[in-house]
C-alpha cells in the first residue's frame, strides 16, 4: 500500500549546513534553530512509525523513528492508527513543512498561522507530503536505556526501561478524574527503579486503559521518551507495559 501523502542540541554529530536528498531525523533536528523554522531545502526523511492513537496514547500525532533517533509529527486526523499503522514505513517530504522547539522537544508540522510553533499538517495535504509503504512494514526497536541514561538525542525516540515501580501509586488508575465533572484528565505517575530515581510516566485523557489499575511490583515500560524544560518524561506505546502478573508484552 502506498498512500502518497529531543531538543535541539550539540551533542549530536555535526551536518552539513545546506542538506539535499533524503537526512536522518537527527539531522532534520538540527535544522531548529529558532522555536519555529520553515524547511526550504528540498529535504525529506524516511523511517517506521512507532506510535499513534492505537491505543489512544497520542491524539492527532505520530512518532516516526529511523537510526538516528526519533520525532513527533503533528497531523490533523483523529484516525492515525488506521491512517499510518504502526511499524509502517513512512517517508516524509519536508519542503514548506516546520520544526518546532516545544519547551525543548523539536516537533514537525505545518508552518504555524497562531501561537503554536507548528501547526498540524491537513489531512487534504497528506498526499503532498506522505509516502506510506505498508509492504516494508519494520517494528521499531527500543534503546534499552535506564532513568539516568535519558539524554536529549534519545527524546522522540522508543525507549525501554526495565526494572521500574510505581510504588505506592500501584492500585491507582492512569488516570484521574476531574472531582468537579468526573471527565477525565491528563495524569503523571512516578517510575522509580531500584536506586530510588524516578521519571514521570504521562497518559493523556484520551488514551482507552485510562481506567485501568497500575501494576504493584517491578517490570519493564516502552514508550516516548519526551522533554519539557528541563524533565524527561515516558509517555507509554501500544500499551507495553510488562510486570510480572501481566504475561508476555503487548505486540503492536
Amino acid at each position: 500500500m502506498a498512500l502518497a501523502c529531543c531538543a535541539c542540541t550539540k551533542s549530536v554529530p555535526d551536518y552539513d549546513d545546506d542538506p539535499r536528498g533524503t537526512v536522518s531525523i537527527a539531522h532534520l533536528k538540527t535544522l531548529c534553530t529558532s522555536e519555529s523554522v520553515v524547511i526550504t531545502d528540498d529535504i525529506a526523511i524516511t523511517g517506521h512509525i512507532a506510535a499513534n492513537d492505537l491505543y489512544g496514547e497520542y491524539s492527532r500525532t505520530i512518532v516516526l523513528c529511523d537510526d538516528s533517533g526519533g520525532i513527533e509529527i503533528a497531523v490533523d486526523t483523529r484516525r492515525t492508527a488506521e491512517t499510518f499503522p504502526i511499524a509502517a514505513r513512512l517517508t516524509v517530504h519536508c519542503s514548506s513543512l516546520a520544526l518546532g522547539d516545544y519547551g525543548g522537544r523539536v516537533m514537525l508540522g505545518a508552518a504555524p498561522t497562531a501561537q503554536y510553533t507548528v501547526d498540524r499538517i491537513s489531512e487534504s495535504d497528506f498526499a503532498r507530503y506522505f509516502l506510506l509503504d505498508t509492504a516494508s512494514a519494520q517494528a521499531v526497536d527500543p534503546v534499552h536505556i535506564t532513568i539516568p541514561e535519558a539524554r536529549p538525542e534519545l527524546v522522540g525516540s522508543l525507549v525501554q526501561i526495565d526494572d521500574v515501580t510505581f510504588g505506592s501509586e500501584a492500585g491507582l488508575a492512569w488516570c484521574d478524574t476531574d472531582p468537579a465533572t468526573g471527565d477525565h484528565i491528563d495524569t503523571e505517575r512516578t517510575a522509580t527503579d531500584r536506586a530510588g530515581r524516578t521519571m514521570a510516566v504521562r497518559t493523556i485523557s484520551q488514551c482507552e486503559y485510562r481506567d485501568e489499575k497500575i501494576p504493584a511490583g517491578y517490570g519493564t515500560l516502552r514508550g516516548i521518551l519526551e522533554y519539557f524544560n528541563g524533565e524527561y518524561s515516558l509517555r507509554i506505546t501500544n500499551h507495553q507495559i510488562l510486570f510480572p502478573s501481566d504475561g508476555a508484552m503487548p505486540q503492536p
